[in-house]
């Protein structure tokens, strides 16, 4: 095999064999091929260049040593407040350039990412969600742990309007080590960020790449490969199929499971269901597929690394007025009138489901988007419930807007909002005043506050409403179970009696042993 450089392109030629075209064909490296000048092509970038010695470790490849990213062989110097499970993380850093830390929600993930900034020693971009950007990144762990580390809001960047302080910014992000900034963000300043000469990017909750499809993720990928050190930080990758676990994997090295997605789905899975709108992994090459995936992942669970105290979780039922019962069943009918009469995907059927959701609540919004309510059945048990806690601090998680102004309206000044409705700077004053017990309540959108928050203050969570995804059930759960809990944890769930909430609440129960069994595996 023949490796040389020509331009901005890493170029391969060899006599004809089936087994290496797979490996550097799009099942593999993703180099393209050329009939008239019999060579295989790839932009030459450092993942490729990673990826391909790993591939072929016996091929000269001197021309392309200088694209490869050097291990460190020295041992870093590590913080003295770092817990152990997050000094074995950033030892692992420091040997391996490219790495997933699958660490549970509530073990410290950004206080490893700033660790691993440290000792890099470059300049680093921060890539995670809004919310946590000020209260977790900058403000409780950058500003506590490593005041050294200039940082900056690169969010804040993008969004300033006026000259002046556009310059501002700008000069205080050329001088900045580390810049931290949202997915949505991210997606739109790629090019500008391309050209800031970032060395090690950061993914933050890397699962919102999951999706091969999104633009998110295939920008953080063209990203990833233009950087020499890429680390991601999630403590659920994959919550729904363990096919999500392609492109966060394909950032740290395209020979793993190869560059095209569908390549790989063909490979490890295999239609199923109604209409073979789902793939499942197959169950032969799932030994395969959990080896490859452990060779650049650890896991790191919180009951193996903290001492956390008990969690108890209670259904409280909540019986529906006959006027609340029989809009619900109403829509039901209908629902399973156009499901009969028309196929619906998977993503279209949870999207009607939301009109039960909605009913469970005593309320639905109309064709005008305005909420009608129907009753009050599950404002009166949540009220009820408050009652009984007391004077203790409680997070409550709503879905639709029409619930939480509801709430807010009912616990007046005691309570603030915090989803999509709050601009930004609102929401983190809001976090700041249910923080310090300025308030005793906060009703939030798991989109909004289910990621990076810590709310150890509280130990109270009460689900008023449920969706179907498993990442923001567990995500919001854990925002009070987290280093510095000191209370037991109680977790509330309203239940309106024969409606859908009880399917949803297990239905996630039953996606959670999908998930842990492919992390349980990692762990060994």
């Amino acid at each position: 095999m023949k490796v040389w450089i020509e331009g901005n392109f890493a170029k391969v030629s060899f006599p004809f064999d089936r087994q290496i075209v797979n490996m550097v064909g799009k099942a593999g490296l993703g180099m393209k091929w050329n009939p008239t000048h019999k060579e295989w092509s790839h932009p030459l970038t450092y993942n490729f260049a990673s990826s391909f010695i790993k591939m072929f470790p016996d091929v000269n490849i001197d021309c392309l040593e200088k694209y490869i990213p050097q291990k460190d062989t020295s041992t870093p110097i590590l913080s003295d407040y770092l817990m152990q499970h997050q000094r074995n993380a950033a030892l692992k850093a420091a040997k391996h350039p490219r790495y997933a830390f699958f660490h549970q929600t509530g073990t410290g993930k950004t206080i490893t990412g700033i660790e691993i900034i440290k000792n890099k020693g470059v300049r680093a971009l921060v890539v995670c969600p809004l919310s946590i950007i000020e209260t977790a990144w900058m403000e409780e762990d950058i500003n506590n742990f490593a005041p050294e580390i200039k940082a900056v809001n690169l969010w804040e960047y993008r969004k300033a309007t006026s000259k002046r302080k556009k310059g501002i910014l700008k000069k205080q992000v050329d001088s900045a080590q580390v810049g931290i900034i949202n997915f949505e963000s991210f997606k739109l300043m790629e090019k500008e960020l391309i050209k800031m000469d970032f060395k090690t990017l950061i993914v933050d909750e890397s699962q919102a790449a999951k999706e091969p499809k999104s633009a998110i993720s295939k920008r953080l990928i063209v990203f990833a490969d233009q950087v020499p050190y890429v680390y991601l930080l999630s403590g659920t990758p994959a919550p729904n199929s363990p096919l999500e676990y392609f492109c966060q994997i394909r950032m740290l090295d395209q020979g793993v499971f190869g560059s095209n997605y569908y390549s790989f789905r063909k490979k490890y899975s295999y239609q199923s269901g109604y209409g073979g709108f789902k793939w499942k992994m197959k169950k032969e090459m799932m030994p395969e597929f959990l080896e490859k995936l452990a060779q650049f992942s650890e896991v790191v669970r919180k009951e193996d690394v903290l001492d956390l105290p008990e969690r108890t979780y209670r259904s409280r039922e909540v019986n529906l007025s006959s006027k609340e019962m029989v809009a619900y069943k109403e829509m039901e009918a209908n629902l399973l009138i156009e499901i009969d009469e028309e196929e619906i995907s998977a993503a279209n059927a949870a999207v009607k489901l939301g009109k039960l959701r909605q009913a469970s609540s005593g309320f639905f919004y109309n064709e005008a988007k305005e909420g009608i309510q129907v009753g009050t059945s599950k404002l009166k048990e949540l009220l009820k419930l408050l009652e009984e806690i007391g004077d203790s601090q409680v997070i409550i998680w709503t879905q639709f807007r029409y619930e939480a102004d509801q709430i807010s309206k009912a616990l007046a000044e005691k309570a603030v909002v915090v989803d999509g409705s709050i601009p930004q700077g609102q929401k983190i004053e809001n976090i700041k005043d249910f923080k310090s017990g300025k308030v005793q309540y906060v009703i939030a959108h798991p989109k909004s506050m289910g990621h990076g928050q810590t709310l150890t203050n509280c130990s109270y969570s009460i689900d008023y409403s449920l969706s179907f995804s498993l990442e923001l059930y567990e995500q919001s759960k854990d925002r009070i179970y987290r280093k510095g809990q000191k209370n037991r944890c109680t977790y509330y769930h309203l239940l309106a009696k024969n409606t859908v909430d009880a399917t949803i609440l297990d239905a996630l129960s039953k996606k959670q042993k999908v998930a842990d069994a492919i992390l349980n595996h990692i762990r060994g």
